[in-house]
């Protein structure tokens, strides 16, 4: 009979599902013979649950930030959590147990806090007893993922190792991997053929603005800023995303005449343009922020979602592989400061190079097959 492992996430946020799937195409491209299930916890027979988990957690960070990083500090306390994992419990639980029992397998590996607390309850209700280990999506430590029915813990840096063993976890149950990305967020060995077959122009500037941080009015008017001192030196990739009404601006807009602009939509090629550029402006998420190290490429961050991109941001800045602004302007300061001092540049480019984990899915697939082989 094969072997099994069960990968959990919560719909809640892409960069919990972009995880797991990762994790199971390593599974999937290195050992076939595994089978390997990927499962939402918020899939949910009552789909109302699933809105009020994830729309709750989306309005709260979106329009309500300073009640969302409240929350976020008042339960780093166990002792805070009790009635929170209550209600989980009695939402989530038993469909989750159900689905395990029916899958059966030999390892259960958690991208998101929900299910690996509710494969620690099922645990203690006798319910299941499998191996399970939690994979933490973000550069802080947070209580709410520890739970002595986990077995092992999947961190991004040794400083979160030190602090989960400031929790009591044990050294030999926390593995430094690097958060699982895909494999094709890598250092780039053919910059020049990637430069060329996005139409760029070699040797200059290349600065990413991924869509999500500004309307487009404010980075036209970053553009246009910096043309003023820095013409015919930079040129500008601008991706939409998924941000439908940032794309038809863009589409609308006086951009697409300028020889040195290109704009995108949603395209499946992100790591192509990353790998041409020289630095990022982009959200904090955990797994974004991890793509961007494993290709050795720098951010600029503006927006932050309370609680764990906070965490994400002094993380990177500490580290000197981002710089958090507060306005367009303080943007095109900084363009314009590594213009001038391309050693800075280098550095910060560097510091991303060596905080970059791109074989993180790798090496905790590598785990786990080891464990259930």
């Amino acid at each position: 009979m094969s072997k099994k492992a069960l990968i959990i996430y919560a719909g809640a946020g892409q960069g919990h599902y972009s995880c797991a799937k990762s994790i199971k195409r390593v599974f999937e491209d290195k050992y076939p013979e595994i089978e390997t299930g990927l499962f939402d916890v918020l899939n949910h027979p009552f789909k109302i649950y699933q809105k009020a988990f994830a729309g709750g957690y989306e309005y709260l960070a979106g329009h309500i930030p300073f009640f969302w990083r409240l929350l976020y500090r008042f339960f780093n306390n166990s002792r805070r959590q009790k009635f929170a994992q209550l209600v989980f419990k009695l939402f989530f639980e038993k469909p989750l147990a159900a689905l395990i029992g029916d899958f059966k397998p030999d390892f259960i590996i958690a991208t998101h806090f929900l299910p690996a607390r509710l494969i620690s309850f099922s645990q203690r209700d006798d319910l299941i007893r499998i191996p399970s280990g939690a994979v933490l999506t973000d550069y802080g430590c947070h209580s709410f993922w520890l739970d002595p029915e986990i077995n092992y813990y999947f961190v991004a840096t040794p400083e979160l190792k030190k602090c989960l063993m400031g929790y009591g976890v044990k050294d030999e149950q926390i593995m430094v991997f690097g958060i699982p990305i895909e494999k094709k967020f890598s250092p780039p060995n053919n910059q020049a053929e990637i430069v060329q077959k996005l139409g760029l122009k070699a040797g200059l500037f290349t600065f990413l603005i991924v869509g999500g941080q500004f309307k487009l009015s404010a980075v036209k008017a970053l553009i246009d800023d910096l043309e003023k001192n820095q013409a015919g030196k930079i040129q500008y990739l601008i991706v939409a995303g998924r941000d439908g009404e940032f794309e038809k601006a863009a589409e609308q807009s006086n951009l697409k005449q300028m020889a040195n602009v290109k704009t995108f939509g949603f395209i499946p090629n992100l790591e192509e343009l990353m790998a041409a550029s020289d630095i990022i402006f982009s959200k904090a998420g955990g797994l974004t922020v991890s793509e961007c190290l494993a290709t050795g490429l720098p951010l600029i961050i503006n927006k932050v979602i309370p609680g764990q991109e906070e965490d994400n941001v002094e993380f990177l800045t500490g580290r000197g592989a981002a710089v958090k602004v507060n306005n367009v302007m303080e943007i095109s300061q900084l363009i314009n400061e590594l213009l001038a001092r391309p050693e800075k540049l280098a550095a910060m480019k560097n510091a991303a190079l060596s905080l970059g984990k791109p074989k993180a899915a790798e090496d905790l697939v590598d785990f786990v097959y080891n464990k259930i082989k």
